[in-house]
């Protein structure tokens, strides 16, 4: 009987045994040690101005983009990521070149849209990353430059979305390690009076300037002296008949005001008072439930434009008193 017993647990013993190892093993494994991108790719032969200029007229339009069939390699640096969840499925690679001899070659930043909601363990800050556009698709979502792949929304129509997760192995490379001091991570300063005079100026608004990593100074009206303890009333947000008023304090998301794009607009006004900046922020994130700084703070993020400028912040850390 002993014996019909003890062969009856060690085979039980040993499933354990092998089971926890199996978990112990998985647990273990770091994602930002998991390859995901390609292990090598050709070299570099194209650049991001480059890509600007032979598709300059494409990108000035709204929503378009072309497929491209042929290997052009370009690099860029992480500069912005999804680590706060603000931005979504996007990485912003900025590509420095102080010797080129066009000035606007100078400094270019481009979007790597990627579908993954967790992209930031794999391209971390400073992190130098190789792309082959070959298959991949290159053009505009809301006039903002971004390589992609187009999907059809649920109303009929064809948009330059992310491409997918599993395209990274073949045509995304990691190229040496996350540089935390790289140049690409520090930002253009437009909180001067030439900067602010910069947004101003509406001929900025051109495809060579967006994106940018850029940090903008300012007060946000809607925690100005006379606005701080007033609710905006939410107009999405019902639920048998009755409308939601944004939570108070004030916070830079909240899902009560949420527009169609399910994000938040906060008006900058800059330190001249003779401009705004959006600052917009989706909800449901870890910026989205900060409560708004009042007075003159410095906020840092990724700089667009589709009627006027609009600052996205990566992460909380980007919101500094002052300035």
């Amino acid at each position: 009987m002993k014996k019909s017993i003890c062969f009856l647990l060690c085979p039980l013993l040993l499933s354990l045994f092998a089971l926890t190892a199996c978990m112990s093993d998985f647990d273990a494994d770091d994602p930002a040690e998991v390859r995901v991108t390609a292990e090598s790719l050709p070299p570099t032969n194209y650049s991001i101005y480059q890509l600007k200029v032979d598709y300059k007229q494409l990108m000035s339009n709204n929503n378009e983009y072309k497929k491209i069939n042929e290997d052009l390699v370009l690099e860029g640096v992480v500069c912005a990521n999804d680590i706060s969840g603000n931005l979504y499925q996007t990485i912003l690679l900025r590509d420095i070149n102080p010797e080129a001899a066009d000035e606007a070659a100078k400094d270019q930043c481009l979007v790597l849209a990627i579908k993954n909601t967790c992209l930031h363990p794999y391209f971390q800050l400073g992190q130098r990353v190789r792309v082959n556009l070959n298959g991949l698709y290159v053009g505009v979502y809301s006039k903002v430059p971004k390589i992609g792949q187009p999907y059809k929304t649920s109303s009929g129509n064809w948009r330059l979305g992310p491409i997918l997760f599993q395209l990274c192995a073949t045509n995304v490379q990691l190229v040496g390690a996350p540089n935390p001091k790289a140049p690409e991570l520090i930002p253009l300063d437009l909180t001067t009076e030439d900067g602010e005079a910069w947004l101003r100026t509406s001929a900025n608004k051109t495809v060579f300037n967006t994106p940018l990593l850029a940090k903008v100074s300012g007060t946000i009206d809607e925690v100005d002296a006379a606005k701080k303890d007033i609710a905006e009333t939410g107009t999405l947000e019902t639920l048998g008949g009755k409308t939601y008023a944004e939570p108070l304090p004030k916070i830079f998301g909240p899902k009560a005001l949420r527009d169609a794009g399910y994000g938040i607009d906060r008006t900058l006004s800059l330190k001249s008072n003779s401009s705004n900046v959006a600052i917009r922020t989706s909800t449901q994130n870890e910026i989205s439930y900060t409560v708004i700084p009042e007075g003159i703070n410095t906020y840092t993020g990724m700089l667009t434009y589709y009627n006027d400028w609009q600052l996205q912040l990566r992460d909380v850390d980007d919101i500094q008193p002052g300035q």
